[in-house]
């Protein structure tokens, strides 16, 4: 790869003809965050986007009233991560309108011992009402007192690692974190479950050091929340900021090529022959499809290319938006697992490693994950008085796996479980929209359709993780691909902010300081105390 060292003030004779400029290809939140920045830094940006809505995954879309999101969200760290450090770099700190609610989520799964009735396990956004969420917890999970102490210790060493420590774990698997402290089955597919949200990985693939990391962040900042206005809120506000600082923003302009001559960007090529000059090019597509299918192979190393050939993805997952007539669902979002014989609180790890198998050799599994944010318990404007929305999704394999169970069979499998667990939803539910793994692929451009492109997985994470630049000069990479650690969206943005410091590096410039979030609300300073007295006490 090229040195850290190299920059653009170094380039001598060979330097590009083209005056300065960035093309950022992709409007999703890495790519929106990029193009804000990148323009607030007084460098003439243009972004590009091939589909007619702007924000990849966080796109959305009007129906009967509704304000829909393309995917399927929540958000860690709300204004205090990344997201809002993005903001707070351009001097625009709260201009998304970040939302929590009472009970961050509930966990809904069939009770078998009583009769097939719900049973449900609340998540409270509030302190003081964590022990009762303790207690039913560990009941729910058939906990002896002996495990209920094995999985506070196991709790409180993850809450006190040190960064140093955390390092030590990166290329350890979650598996063997976990392992050192219980055995109980129920209690490793709950946790397993919580990772699946976070990395769409089973957690014997998971990097113990990234889960650590993202865990204690959550935990620090304490702000999962949703933002006002639906998922696209987000990257529609780092496009407003961009045009305000100068940039022009195309959608419905897809890239066909990324031109490079002698080793250095020279601009892309658009599928309607159009060129754009250009010395800089951020591309927000995946490392495979950026270098094998935007650039072509043979303008990379050998060596370089044959990682990103290696990099591993995350799967991904159908999904579906369900429109209500009236609210069925009071907390922030519901998660579970249902199967015909066994559910989440009662799987064994057998059960956890046969549901991944089953993923990964195309076939429905025998319990189904789902995870179920509710937009309009954060945000009611969007929809019409009286209605809600869920945004459900399902685990499913990436279009490299064939499918011994068709598409429509998955897509089906989440829905039989989302009416086990939402009594009343079909009668209540004024229309339901599917979203297909080709579907998925297609919208956010990215090879095989990944969640997250360049997956959290030992040695590709931290300092194994690619790099936000590239070995041809004035390419560089944002987004799930390379560069930042942590969930999700909070990942593109915090790899748009690594990205863009190191383009201003390379040109010579200092990049900004980070900006203190603010200071920390009363909740979460006791928070900060009672995972204090947890780790002492343990």
């Amino acid at each position: 790869m090229r040195p850290a060292e190299t920059s653009f003030a170094r380039w001598g004779p060979r330097g590009p003809a083209e005056p300065l400029r960035a093309i950022v290809v992709g409007s999703g939140i890495g790519g929106s965050a990029a193009a804000a920045l990148l323009a607030h830094a007084g460098i003439p940006t243009t972004l590009v986007e091939k589909n007619r809505r702007l924000g990849g995954s966080c796109a959305g879309y009007d129906k009967q009233g509704f304000r829909i999101d393309i995917g399927t969200h929540m958000f860690c760290r709300g204004p205090v991560g990344p997201i809002g450090e993005v903001l707070r770099r351009v001097g625009r700190d709260g201009a998304i309108d970040f939302r929590r609610t009472h009970d961050i989520a509930e966990v809904r799964v069939v009770d078998r011992t009583r009769s097939g009735e719900i049973l449900r396990v609340t998540v409270p956004a509030e302190l003081y009402r964590m022990p009762r969420f303790v207690w039913e917890g560990a009941r729910a999970l058939g906990l002896t007192a002996r495990e209920v102490a094995r999985v506070s210790r196991m709790f409180a060493h993850i809450l006190s690692m040190s960064p140093d420590e955390i390092d030590s774990w990166n290329d350890r698997t979650v598996e063997e974190l976990v392992s050192r402290y219980t055995d109980h089955g129920p209690t490793i597919g709950m946790f397993a479950f919580l990772l699946g949200l976070y990395f769409i990985l089973p957690y014997w693939e998971v990097s113990a050091g990234e889960a650590v990391w993202s865990f204690q962040n959550m935990v620090r900042d304490n702000w999962l929340s949703y933002p006002m206005g639906g998922s696209r809120a987000v990257p529609e506000t780092y496009c407003k900021i961009a045009r305000e600082h100068g940039a022009e923003v195309r959608t419905g302009c897809a890239v066909r090529r990324i031109l490079v001559e002698r080793g250095e960007v020279r601009g892309v090529e658009l599928v309607d022959g159009t060129t754009l000059g250009a010395r800089i090019v951020v591309s927000t597509s995946s490392l495979k499809t950026t270098v094998g299918r935007l650039v072509g192979e043979e303008h990379f190393p050998g060596a370089y290319v044959d990682r990103v050939r290696a990099i591993r993805g995350s799967y991904i997952a159908v999904q579906a938006k369900i429109g209500l007539k009236r609210k069925l669902v009071s907390a922030g979002a519901i998660v579970g697992g249902v199967g015909a014989d066994v559910d989440l609180l009662r799987m064994s790890t057998d059960d956890i490693k046969a549901t991944y198998a089953n993923v990964a050799t195309g076939r429905v599994p025998a319990v189904v994950p789902y995870y179920c944010p509710v937009p309009t318990n954060f945000d009611p404007g969007l929809a019409p008085p009286g209605c809600q929305l869920l945004t459900v999704c399902a685990v499913a394999p990436t279009s490299d796996i064939p499918l011994v169970d068709p598409g429509p069979e998955w897509e089906e499998a989440m829905l039989r479980t989302m009416r086990l667990v939402v009594p009343g939803l079909e009668d209540e539910a004024l229309f339901i929209d599917r979203f297909s793994v080709p579907f998925i692929e297609r919208w956010i451009g990215k090879e095989l359709g990944p969640a997250v492109s360049t997956g959290q997985t030992p040695g590709q994470v931290a300092d194994k993780r690619p790099k936000v630049w590239t070995p041809v000069r004035g390419l560089y990479v944002a987004g799930c691909a390379a560069g930042a650690r942590g969930v999700g969206t909070e990942l593109a943005a915090a790899s748009a902010i690594e990205c863009v410091d190191r383009i201003l590096a390379d040109l010579g410039r200092e990049p900004p300081a980070a900006r203190p979030a603010g200071a920390l609300d009363d909740a979460t300073a006791r928070l900060f105390a009672s995972v204090a007295w947890a780790t002492r006490a343990s």
